[in-house]
């Protein structure tokens, strides 16, 4: 058997033992088609992940976010229509929670956008022997296109400028070092690491931290704001504080949230610091006892009228 032969019915068993692989391998398009897909609206929003059949987007206009959400039947069935026709490969398109704001989407240049990408009748052939051992027509079909629409993108990017993701095998503009789906991890990573620095030492002053994550992260240099340290800073706040129950002032943790909070060391914290910021910050605290009715049908407090004479 040849090598294309081997290969083909390598795809058919794959296919047959696991029938989602076609639905993950059709998804993945949408990222290396999003621009034909949307050609208006590319440098509106765009792809961030797929889970469970659901396409999480992000966008850098906020405008664009409120269409979205009025029309976003119409994006889907656009994007399902583009990738399979017949065979929905999407379900719902929501927005993603991501830790940072969108990067600006660099448009492609109009002239490589409607230039009509033709394959050689080599490479055509070659796919087509690629899928050849799969039996069903539909499927062959399907898995066909997808290669050569693939293969048409890439071409087309390559010709543009796009360049290889400094950390996968995927494309991305020329203005940028990494994909889009890379980003959403590079960025998670920093965040992780900007929370792992208050978890060791939570009275690091802010501009070591941000120096700290430059010199780790030197591609995000200019997203490591000082903004971005205090958000991760409150959302470990919050996290830890989710944890410890209303009235404890004596364990380790609720001293280390009181630490974080007002980022001291621990041989500056006394009974009264903890006292003070806890109370302070009792309604973020766990276990919260409940008010109790009579408290709020109390009558006001008269107010004392201050002759003017």
């Amino acid at each position: 058997m040849s090598e294309p032969e081997l290969a083909g019915a390598a795809i058919q068993k794959s296919l047959v033992e696991n029938p989602n692989l076609r639905k993950k391998i059709l998804q993945r398009q949408i990222f290396n088609c999003w621009y034909e897909i949307f050609p208006k609206f590319a440098d509106k929003f765009y792809p961030v992940k797929i889970q469970a059949d659901i396409l999480f987007v992000d966008s850098n206009d906020n405008a664009f976010k409120d269409m979205l959400k009025f029309g976003a039947e119409k994006f889907l069935a656009q994007i399902n229509e583009k990738i399979s026709p017949g065979f929905p490969v999407i379900s719902k398109i929501k927005f993603a929670k991501s830790f940072d704001a969108p990067p600006v989407i660099k448009k492609i240049p109009a002239q490589i956008e409607t230039v009509e990408i033709e394959l050689s009748a080599e490479e055509i052939a070659d796919y087509e022997k690629k899928v050849a051992a799969v039996t069903d027509d539909a499927q062959r079909k399907i898995l066909l296109d997808t290669m050569l629409s693939y293969a048409k993108s890439k071409t087309r990017k390559l010709q543009g400028g796009w360049h290889k993701c400094k950390f996968c095998n995927g494309l991305c503009p020329p203005a940028e070092i990494f994909c889009n789906v890379c980003a959403v991890k590079e960025r998670s990573k920093m965040l992780s690491a900007i929370k792992k620095i208050f978890l060791d030492a939570p009275e690091t002053h802010f501009r070591e931290i941000q120096q700290k994550i430059i010199r780790q992260f030197p591609h995000l240099q200019t997203e490591c704001t000082l903004e971005k340290i205090e958000s991760a800073r409150m959302d470990l706040i919050l996290y830890k504080a989710a944890k410890i129950s209303y009235g404890d002032t004596s364990s380790d943790a609720a001293i280390f949230l009181v630490r974080l909070i007002r980022q001291l060391p621990l041989e500056s914290v006394t009974p009264e610091i903890v006292n003070n910021t806890l109370q302070e910050f009792k309604f973020n605290l766990a276990d919260l006892p409940p008010f109790k009715k009579h408290e709020f049908l109390k009558p006001p407090k008269k107010l004392k009228v201050v002759s003017q004479q």
